[in-house]
């Protein structure tokens, strides 16, 4: 059993570690690690062509993405892109006008469901016809279009923060769409026609990932949680608080990225960094201002079935993976 691990490399430079968050990445890699013989191995290093990106402080990553009838499909901050599994060869890239911080994508009966954090929204794109669907809008509570205008280039615009509602990912269950949204802490539920029809108060954090497992959800929550819900109902809840690991006060890192393998649970960490919007990391509490606390490196951790043990811990920072955002199941 092998893991596709998700993420970027910062420069080597001693200066990269203070540079704004949009500005950080060089490239995106994609690594590979042998569960069985315990080996880590690069797969892909990508950076993303000029004709895609912004001039000047642009920044390089991969961000989330899922696997799909043996083909990868993975986001950059401006494009998606479709790798054929296991080789690893560049089969398609979409790339937008409307995209910008891109964070997640999904194939659901071929068309992709495309998280675009920067306009607050996600897309629905058919891969037969190459055009956008539907446009979910995540924070309903204004237009899309009247925040945003529909002509202009916004993969040539560094960032669109602050973010209204920052989705961070995309479920899909009995044909109805499920996001992660940073700023309201909860999962807005929107029908495939798209209509609002429910959503799901968490209330522990700010959510990240969102996985379906046999008969629950399984979130990922950036402070070090992980919030199990019953799919048939969403108040039976269980939170696994995985900071009772951190003996010393220290905080876990950004947690974000999460399979589960037979008992086993294999969970993100990535290192907190610098960032000129201090809201976003207001959950460090007095964490905050400790710099050595900030110092846990990115990492990926193997829990056990209930979390009562942690069972392994490779440091991701040894391979330059200094952020990572998927662990998905080959």
């Amino acid at each position: 059993m092998k893991l596709i691990i998700t993420g970027g490399r910062q420069s080597n430079s001693s200066l990269s570690y203070f540079n704004k968050e949009w500005s950080n990445g060089i490239c995106g890699v994609i690594y590979e690690y042998d569960i069985k013989n315990d080996k880590l191995l690069e797969k892909v290093k990508y950076k993303t062509p000029l004709e895609f990106r912004a001039k000047e402080n642009f920044s390089i990553s991969f961000k989330s993405g899922s696997i799909h009838n043996n083909k990868l499909y993975i986001t950059t901050l401006t494009e998606v892109l479709i790798y054929s599994l296991p080789e690893y060869n560049l089969e398609e890239r979409i790339s937008l006008k409307l995209f910008n911080d891109l964070h997640h994508v999904i194939n659901h009966k071929n068309d992709l469901y495309i998280v675009v954090t920067g306009l607050d929204i996600v897309i629905r794109y058919s891969l037969s016809e190459k055009k956008v669907l539907c446009i979910y809008n995540c924070f309903p509570e204004i237009e899309t279009w009247n925040r945003f205008d529909k002509n202009k280039d916004y993969r040539k615009i560094n960032t669109t923060k602050p973010h209204f509602s920052h989705p961070n990912h995309v479920t899909i269950q009995n044909n109805k769409l499920f996001i992660t949204r940073y700023k309201q802490q909860d999962v807005l539920v929107y029908s495939l026609d798209g209509k609002i029809i429910d959503n799901i108060i968490l209330n522990e954090g700010i959510p990240h990932d969102g996985c379906v497992f046999k008969n629950k959800f399984i979130y990922t929550v950036v402070n070090g949680k992980i919030i199990e819900i019953n799919k048939k109902n969403f108040n039976e809840k269980k939170i696994f608080d995985l900071n009772k690991f951190q003996k010393d006060n220290k905080s876990l890192g950004w947690c974000r990225g999460f399979q589960k393998i037979d008992s086993n649970n294999y969970v993100g960490f990535s290192r907190i960094r610098p960032t000129k919007f201090i809201e976003n990391v207001k959950w460090l509490g007095n964490k905050l201002s400790d710099k050595v606390k900030l110092k846990m490196p990115t990492r990926l951790v193997c829990y056990d079935k209930n979390y009562s043990r942690l069972i392994k811990e490779i440091n991701l920072e040894d391979y330059r993976i200094n952020w990572i955002f998927s662990i998905l199941k080959n």
